[in-house]
This record gives C-alpha cells, structure tokens and sequence, in this order.
C-alpha cells in the first residue's frame, strides 16, 4: 500500500484535472492506496525567491512562512507524488510549477529530503489540444532527475471539445491509479 500526494495545479475546482484526479484516486483508493489531494489554488504559496537558504531548520525548510507548510508536511508522508496539471502552454500550470519550486529547500536539508528516498511520481494532465509532449518528455527527465521512479502519465486530449460536467470518469487515469502498488 502506497500513500500518494496529488498536487492539483489547476485553477478550476470542477474542471478537466479535478475529474482526472477523481479517477485517478478511485482506481488508486480501490488498490489500496490512501490518497491526499492538495488543490494549489487554495492555498496560499508564495513564489520561490532562490535564496538557496532553505534546509537551514527541518520543521521550516524555506525561509518563507505560507501554507507551502502543508505541502513539506503531506510530502515528507507520501511515497508517491502526482503532478496532476492542465497544459498551459505545453507546459505544468504556474501553480504547479510554483509549489514544486518550493519544494527545492528539501533537497537544501541535511540529507536531502528532495531527491531519491525511495519515492515515484506520476503525471495527469488535462489537455486542449493534442500536443503534449513537450511536457511529458519534460516530466520524464524530472523524473530522472529526482531519482523517482516514475510511475507513468495519464492524457485527457481535446478538452476543448468536451464538456467537463459530463466527463465523470477518466479510464486512463483510474488505470495509473490502479496500477501503483
């Protein structure tokens, strides 16, 4: 049983990614997963300034005081952390972006909490277009970067041509949840 940490950059609480992430977590919860999602967009997270002073105090790893204390906290608990993201342009949302920013000050701790320890990530994205693969190529290189096993992506193309209250499951996305063990 694995504990995943959802990280959803998307603005919209009813939208594309919100009904990914939905499926996501139910194939996931249905494997025996415990699932905690973080909607970015409600916390309060200040941009990273790259001081490159974080790590300094473990219970504070940035410098900063928001609500990236919430994030340190679930991920330091997590085996598995999803980027869940609308592509924007062909590329992670900015609130996404934002957050794992701030996450750089982990791997500024005394060991690095940041990198390696074990953990894997999976992407979801939330797609208008068919053009994701710039993102994709990218998250497989953060992923190798991290030293995370990277656990696969689930795509939602076209969403310009759907309507997203009649999207209420996401088969590709409950699949990757389905699979982490």
């Amino acid at each position: 049983m694995a504990s995943i940490l959802v990280l959803n950059g998307s603005s919209r609480a009813r939208g594309f990614t919100a009904a990914m992430i939905r499926s996501f977590a139910q194939g996931a919860r249905q494997a025996g997963n415990t699932v905690q999602v973080l909607d970015l967009r409600t916390l309060d997270i200040h941009c990273c300034v790259g001081c490159l002073h974080g790590g300094a105090d473990p219970a504070h790893p940035c410098t900063q005081r928001d609500d990236m204390a919430r994030v340190y906290a679930a991920y330091r608990a997590c085996d598995v952390v999803v980027l869940a993201t609308p592509l924007f342009f062909w590329s992670y949302s900015g609130l996404l972006k934002n957050a794992f920013d701030r996450l750089w000050a982990l791997a500024e701790c005394q060991p690095d909490e940041l990198h390696g320890n074990g953990r894997s990530g999976a992407l979801l994205v939330a797609a208008g277009g068919s053009h994701p693969a710039q993102l994709l190529a990218h998250f497989d290189y953060l992923m190798l970067r991290m030293g995370w096993k990277n656990l696969g992506s689930a795509v939602l193309l076209h969403t310009d041509d759907l309507d997203a209250s009649a999207v209420t499951d996401v088969p590709q996305a409950r699949e990757l949840g389905a699979s982490i063990a």
